[in-house]
């Protein structure tokens, strides 16, 4: 029996982290494909927020595929998962921008950092990225959920290591310039951002699954 449990705990564990990267990873290159378009229909000032919203639905519906598409919270738990990323992220990049600016006196590109202040600034917007994302998430599931307290928390510490790492992963591999090394950035961050949530998630997932009758 024991055996069994934690054969399930590893299995989700492994489906989890796989699709959390898959999701990220495409949600954020889809978005940012689509950014010239979506510019064109909602203009410059809401480009941002729309495009990471994009990304973040489709890294809720990968998500929602490892929770076992439960039926009853499915819908909500994409379109918050878009909501949080969209205003979190955006909220970080604007923080990020303005403190630069104010330190520097003059516009801050976070490409344009040597490695140490790309990873701080990658660091802050994951962790506010998280901070949306995991609040909206736990929003949505708190009733049915009550035991994923901590989801915000393992949320904001696996956006804030992820987009660090797939970074420094990036650096190994051409840059984020290069198409190999922003396929590194994407993959990593979000496996990262899988491995640190994956504990969390099976506490979702059991709260989700319906109840044997005695």
């Amino acid at each position: 029996m024991i055996e069994d449990i934690r054969g399930a705990a590893s299995g989700f564990g492994v489906r989890w982290t796989v699709l959390c990267g898959l999701g990220l990873a495409g949600g954020l290159a889809v978005g940012l494909g689509l950014a010239a378009p979506v510019e064109a229909i909602v203009g410059m000032m809401l480009v941002t927020p729309v495009i990471l919203a994009l990304a973040g639905s489709m890294f809720g519906a990968a998500q929602w595929l490892a929770l076992g598409r439960n039926p009853r919270f499915g819908a909500s738990w994409v379109a918050t998962s878009g909501i949080g990323l969209g205003i979190g992220m955006t909220i970080g990049i604007v923080l990020v921008e303005m403190v630069g600016q104010a330190l520097t006196g003059e516009p801050m590109r976070l490409q344009a950092l040597d490695m140490l202040g790309r990873l701080g600034g990658l660091t802050f917007i994951g962790a506010f990225a998280g901070l949306g994302v995991g609040a909206a998430q736990w929003l949505t599931l708190r009733p049915a959920a009550p035991m994923a307290r901590r989801w915000i928390v393992l949320c904001v510490a696996g956006f804030g290591a992820g987009l660090p790492a797939g970074s420094l992963a990036a650096e190994l591999v051409g840059g984020l310039q290069s198409p190999v090394g922003f396929a590194a950035f994407l993959g990593v961050a979000g496996l990262t951002l899988g491995v640190f949530t994956a504990r969390g998630g099976a506490a979702i997932a059991a709260g989700l699954a319906p109840r044997r009758a005695d």
